[in-house]
């Protein structure tokens, strides 16, 4: 099957290009366009894709160097050969330095084949190249905006890429660690054998994860979360390795203090400030120490010192692991640690560790269990803390992320709204704003609410929780709804809440609104709660002013186009003022040439620049005199040449204004004739702007259905059958296919 190939020939002679058609159909299924001037071959590069250009060295209008500086301009990357008659060999050098692919000579078409599928395979070449330094390029510019620090070595661990956020951890610059070796620039005691393991596991997993201490440029020392891929060939064979380190100074460093901590509790225990207790397993007896009922919030003469009246002592959902631990040690089975909670007779929960170990009698019978107990209430809520602190930063993140990447206030308010519920363990969430007027609040997002009459609901500011955190300007927070309040909060009214909390939202100073809270349980905030609850009520306030600035933007943006329509608008009928005859003909061919266009599949943001020319086309006839414009009898000779300088005035008048330089195609071409003998410029065929080619059929229609001082207005019929008899004289032929069709 022959292979499809889109050729354009840039030749002016119609029997050379059939020579090179019937040569290249030998082994390609064509499809070609001819052009010879510069205009033309812009039209097609702009209309069409090529697979490759043949060109003429010299036509009377045109030529290769020409054509290949159009080529270069358009900025497209097609393989251009020259075909062309017997040239000296400096010039098809300088061709060739110009950007041609090669040359041949006509008639001798022999290396036409092999030179084509040379100069194909080598664009598609340099495409690809392209694609990769794109992707490169794209890849680049991720990593300089990921947070943690990525190093990429080749497999002797010598420095191929270097982040900015390397550069930020480590404090080394690319230009310094390009080239060296990474155990140099990180001093992070890897030894020999280390680095074997890592390597093998990296063959065996492609990936190595540890965690690891490295030196930064000032000697300080970092600690960091190191994952490792290995990268290899299409054999197999590592080629390199690229990590990616994340700072964990401080969370190692935290840790750190907790072993610290640990050290000391150990201590304690040695001074007898730590519950310790033996348990014997042949009597199932307890004895614990002053410290351990202390611990326990439970009295010595009270508490039953069996095994079941200590597994009584935890809360619940811990009991079935403290039941299996008790059991491991009844048979002789060393236990691990066991961490569980407990309440205290306040009410107060308490995190417990126990550990310790069994002994056995002289036939390894197990008998007594030695152990300690441990309160790690503050290291538990301290991870907690430290889980909730990154969760919380994580929403953050998204929430910003949000903000930065959509002006859709809902969707913005969307995600921060489900952070709002995640986050603070609540049930549902809303922002009101405030109307124009001030007095009402609207609904404008909101979660965790079961109907949605909630969106509805009148909320008036000057009776309403959430009018009085803008009338007061601070929050406000109800823990027990009365009956009135709930009325007087008719969102809280659709489920059964009973807790409430308002936060204002406020704008460069100024209240804009209200994030409101409900919960169907007592709330109780405490301090990181209520800055993190002030916190997302900040991103709310940034969300609302990013998506109004947006929205004044747009609105400007379409006032002043509904102002320079307007003022178009204006010109176009003082024209039509100023000649009575043609009175109404500028709309009504504005109207015409846009339903016209719409069957052109013309781009939306071009339809506007369209009707500007279409309004203007005659702005031109402000420079003509009204003793010619205005004559009622036929104009001489001497008149009609200054009558046609009128689309060249317009040209004059409009290029200078800078949001019409769209729309002056019509305004200077409309007088244009397909077969080239029009004015101002005697342009020819695809040389006319399309739009100037759309718009002289509808011009012309309108001219000949319509009265004027020479002669009555045209039938229908009879002007539809002259415009057909000027296709492909006066009309471009398609344009009158389609204009037809459409009257």
């Amino acid at each position: 099957m022959e292979r499809p190939l889109r050729v354009l020939i840039i030749e002016d002679s119609e029997e050379d290009a059939h020579l090179l058609l019937r040569e290249l159909r030998r082994g390609y299924e064509v499809e070609f366009e001819r052009v010879e001037t510069a205009g033309a071959m812009r039209a097609m590069l702009s209309e069409k894709e090529w697979d490759l250009i043949l060109s003429d060295y010299s036509m009377p209008k045109f030529s290769a160097p020409k054509a290949l500086k159009v080529l270069e301009a358009s900025g497209l990357d097609v393989p251009f050969i020259i075909v062309s008659g017997t040239i000296g060999e400096d010039v098809a050098v300088e061709a060739l330095k110009a950007g041609a692919d090669d040359f041949l000579v006509k008639g001798k078409f022999a290396r036409l084949g092999p030179t084509i599928e040379r100069a194909l395979r080598e664009a598609e070449i340099r495409r690809d190249r392209k694609r990769a330094e794109d992707q490169a390029k794209y890849q680049a510019r991720l990593l300089r905006h990921i947070n943690d620090a990525v190093i990429a070595t080749d497999d002797q661990f010598y420095i191929t890429a270097w982040n900015r956020a390397a550069e930020g951890i480590y404090g080394w610059t690319a230009a310094e660690v390009m080239g060296r070796n990474v155990g140099e620039i990180l001093r992070s005691g890897f030894r020999e054998e280390q680095r074997a393991e890592a390597q093998e596991l990296l063959k065996a997993n492609t990936s190595f994860r540890s965690e690891r201490m490295h030196s930064r440029k000032n000697g300080q020392l970092v600690y960091v979360e190191e994952n490792t891929i290995a990268l290899t060939d299409e054999r197999g064979k590592i080629t390199g390795y690229v990590s990616v380190n994340r700072d964990i100074t401080e969370r190692k460093q935290a840790e750190e203090a907790l072993r610290e901590n640990e050290r000391l509790l150990s201590e304690s225990q040695r001074i007898g400030h730590v519950g310790s207790w033996s348990y014997d397993l042949i009597t199932n007896f307890l004895q614990y120490s002053d410290e351990m009922y202390r611990l326990f919030d439970v009295s010595p003469r009270e508490f039953p010192h069996t095994s079941e009246a200590f597994l009584n002592l935890i809360y619940p959902a811990d009991h079935p692991i403290a039941v299996q631990w008790m059991q491991d040690i009844s048979i002789g089975k060393q236990p691990k640690e066991l961490d569980f909670r407990i309440f205290r007779k306040s009410g107060e929960l308490r995190y417990v560790q126990c550990r310790g170990a069994i002994t056995f009698n002289s036939t390894g019978k197990p008998v007594r269990f030695i152990g300690m107990a441990q309160d790690i209430t503050e290291r538990k809520l301290a991870e907690i803390q430290i889980r909730q602190q990154i969760e919380r930063l994580n929403a953050l993140r998204a929430i910003d992320q949000a903000i930065s990447t959509s002006f859709d206030l809902n969707i913005t308010l969307d995600m921060l709204l489900s952070q709002v519920i995640s986050q603070l363990q609540v049930d549902a969430a809303d922002v009101l704003l405030q109307d124009p007027t001030g007095q009402m609040l609207e609904y404008v997002a909101g979660r965790g609410f079961r109907t949605n009459v909630v969106e509805s609901a009148p909320v008036r500011v000057a009776d309403s929780q959430a009018g009085r955190a803008i009338r007061e300007g601070h929050s406000i927070h109800i823990e027990y709804y009365e009956p009135d309040e709930l009325q007087r909060t008719p969102l809280g009214a659709s489920k059964n809440f009973v807790s409430y909390f308002s936060i204002p939202l406020t704008v460069k100073g100024k209240i804009k609104g209200v994030l409101e809270i409900f919960h169907s349980a007592p709330l109780h905030p405490y301090s990181e709660w209520l800055d993190f609850l002030k916190t997302l009520a900040g991103q709310a306030g940034i969300a609302i002013e990013n998506a109004t600035l947006f929205e004044n933007l747009e609105q400007s943006n379409r006032e002043l186009f509904q102002a320079y329509d307007a003022t178009i608008e204006g010109w176009s009928r003082a024209l039509d003022l100023r000649d009575k005859e043609t009175e109404g003909h500028t709309l009504r061919v504005t109207e015409i040439t846009i339903k016209l266009v719409h069957e052109f599949n013309f781009p939306e943001d071009e339809l506007l620049h369209i009707r500007w020319g279409a309004l203007l086309h005659d702005i031109g006839k402000m420079g003509v005199p009204d003793n010619i414009l205005l004559k009622p009898e036929a104009l001489t000779e001497e008149e009609w040449v200054v009558m046609r300088k009128h689309p060249q005035y317009a040209f004059d008048l409009l290029e200078s204004i800078a949001f019409l330089g769209s729309a002056l195609d019509i305004p200077y071409c409309h007088h244009e004739k397909w077969d080239g003998t029009g004015y101002p410029r005697g342009l020819k065929g695809a040389e006319i702007p399309l739009v100037a080619r759309l718009f002289a059929v509808v011009d012309v229609w309108d001219a000949l259905t319509s009265d004027r001082p020479y002669r009555p207005a045209w039938s229908e019929d009879k002007a539809l059958t002259y415009i057909q008899e000027q296709s492909g004289k006066h009309f471009d032929p398609q344009v009158v296919e389609s204009f037809l069709r459409m009257i």
